[in-house]
């Protein structure tokens, strides 16, 4: 078994700060950064199957959780 790698509250905002300031990626979304990097996302994270089921799994429990209320 690996060791956990620990980071700071620094090291663990930066990738999140850097999106939101950096002027290169005005305008810009849907890409996948990781350590100030953009890289691509896992296999699994790309595929569309994955996707839909996410999606449908997600709208379910929303819908248990709010009572069956649908949103407009």
């Amino acid at each position: 078994m690996g060791t956990a790698l620990v980071l700071s509250m620094q090291q663990g905002a930066a990738t999140t700060v850097y999106c939101a300031v950096a002027p290169e990626l005005e305008g810009l979304g849907g890409m996948y950064f990781n350590n100030c990097f953009r890289c691509l996302p896992s296999l699994q994270a790309q595929d569309e199957g994955s996707a839909v089921s996410l999606w449908e799994l997600s709208e379910r429990l929303a819908s248990e959780r709010s009572g069956g209320v649908q949103a407009l």
